[in-house]
This record gives C-alpha cells, sequence and structure tokens, in this order.
C-alpha cells in the first residue's frame, strides 16, 4: 500500500454517478489508489458489487454509503464506512431514505403540474432514463419535457420552487450515527465546508463541533469542495478531539468534475484507524 493514494467517497451509477463498480476499480487502478471506497447515496449496491470485484485489484476495498440526514432544517451527508452490510435495521435505514430521496422529487412534480399541463406524476412515472447518463430521474425528466438543456440547469427549478429535502422527514444526525454504530461501522461527516454556509472561521468551528457532538467518528477533511483553511480547521479539530481523518473526491463520473483521486493524498495523512 505504500505510495498508492486514499480516495473514500465515489459515486456509482447506482445513484448519481456514470460508472460502474468495475470501471471505478479500473480507474483507481490507473490513478494509483491503494485504498477505495463506493458511497452512493443512500444505497449500497455499488459498495457489495465493488467488494466482489476487488480482488482482481491491489486495492482496498472498504464498504460505504453517503446517508442522508437532516439537523435544523439542514442537509447534512454521513458517510457510514465498515458496516455490516446485512445488518437489517441498517438496510432499513437506508432503504426507507431511499424512498425519501425520490419523495423529494415527487413532491416538487406536485408543484410543478399546476403550472404545466404537460407534466404530471403519471407521466413522471412512466419515464424511464439511462442511468449511465449520471444525475437522477427527475433532472432527466426535464431535459425530456424540454424544461432543461442539461442535468444542472434541474437545480434551478428546485430553487424556483423553493423545494429543499426538507419537504420529507429525513433521519436526525444521531440516529443515523446511532444505526451506523449498531452495524460495526464508523460515521463520518461528509464535506463540512460545502454543508455549514459559514465564512467566520470560529462560527464555522463551533457549528462543526456541535454537529460531531452528535455521533460523528471523523471528518472527511480532505475535499475538493474546501478551501485550505477548512481543510486545516478540520484536521486540527480531529486531531484535537483524536477522531478519523478521511478523504474523499466525492467523484461522480461524467455528472460532475471531480475526478477520482484527483487530491492525490496518501494514507500517512490520515487517519483510518478503525476501517483498516
Amino acid at each position: 500500500m505504500e505510495q498508492k493514494f486514499v480516495d473514500l467517497h465515489i459515486h456509482s451509477y447506482y445513484s448519481d454517478g456514470t460508472m460502474s463498480p468495475k470501471e471505478i476499480l479500473i480507474e483507481a487502478s490507473n490513478k494509483d489508489i491503494g485504498i477505495l471506497a463506493i458511497t452512493d447515496h443512500d444505497m449500497i449496491d455499488g459498495s457489495i458489487e465493488l467488494m466482489k470485484f476487488q480482488h482482481k485489484y491491489n486495492i482496498k476495498c472498504i464498504p460505504g454509503v453517503e446517508i442522508d440526514a437532516i439537523d435544523d432544517g439542514v442537509n447534512y451527508h454521513i458517510l457510514g464506512y465498515g458496516v455490516d452490510i446485512e445488518d437489517k435495521k441498517f438496510n432499513d435505514l437506508i432503504n426507507k431514505n431511499r424512498i425519501m430521496l425520490e419523495e423529494v422529487n415527487t413532491k416538487l412534480i406536485e408543484k410543478m403540474q399546476n403550472d404545466y399541463d404537460y407534466i404530471s406524476l403519471s407521466d413522471y412515472s412512466k419515464f424511464n432514463y439511462d442511468k449511465r447518463k449520471g444525475g437522477w430521474k427527475l433532472l432527466h425528466y426535464f431535459i425530456e419535457k424540454g424544461l432543461t438543456k442539461s442535468l444542472f440547469e434541474g437545480f434551478d427549478l428546485y430553487k424556483e420552487y423553493n423545494h429543499s429535502y426538507n419537504c420529507v422527514q429525513f433521519p436526525s444526525i444521531e440516529l443515523v450515527c446511532k444505526c451506523i454504530h449498531n452495524a460495526g461501522g464508523k460515521a463520518i461527516l461528509a464535506h463540512p465546508g460545502k454543508v455549514i454556509k459559514e465564512t467566520n472561521l470560529d462560527i464555522f468551528k463551533k457549528e462543526l463541533v456541535r454537529i460531531i457532538n452528535l455521533g460523528i467518528d471523523g471528518i472527511e477533511c480532505y475535499s475538493p469542495s474546501h478551501t485550505n483553511e477548512i481543510t486545516s480547521l478540520c484536521i486540527e479539530i480531529c486531531k484535537d478531539r483524536d477522531l478519523m481523518i478521511t478523504c474523499g473526491s466525492d467523484c461522480h463520473g461524467g455528472f460532475e468534475d471531480t475526478e477520482i483521486g484527483e487530491m492525490k493524498i496518501l494514507i500517512e495523512k490520515l487517519n483510518l484507524e478503525g476501517i483498516l
């Protein structure tokens, strides 16, 4: 594993990425990745498939998932690593979350069908799309209906209708962490610099510590969405509190512009005790 890079936050086409788990492994091997995790949104199918193929490559693969949670109206993403993927309560949680992820979209359709006579829930339910193109069903439906020309333009419609993840009852951070722990895993806060909208570092730190105290085992300190200041602050907090330090590209293949292993983080910079 010497001089190999680490990437513990990658999405496959099982959620909103564009690559299969096998394609991710091939790409990771070409990028000198030594430790890898697929963390699809509220879904472990990609991670299960990854574990089946890992023996063909010189890469250590860790079971992973990215779970939606709500705290004070804010949608946080909690990365679960090293979980028992057969744990029933854990599977119940992410399966319920997956249903709610789609419910967010159908609730937006319910709003929009009042303004567009060619949009309806029944029409949307019949729509299918090529998952290899990334994103999710509703973004492709918008393109199909001529409302947008690209997947990212679809985000603007969520904003236009003031539509957010608050419209469904995602679990609390405490509950998500407890479920991960009960399944034998570790709960890592994904890209906090992307979620906590605070430019004052002192206030940012105070809010970050509050979230950590809800049951978080570590922070995804190294993320393409982080400034150098946020990265340094996250590392400082982890070292002071003996928390795990992880990294992830949050690569979605062609759906977004980050690449597998693009930060070139070596294991020496991390604290992965408990999941290796």
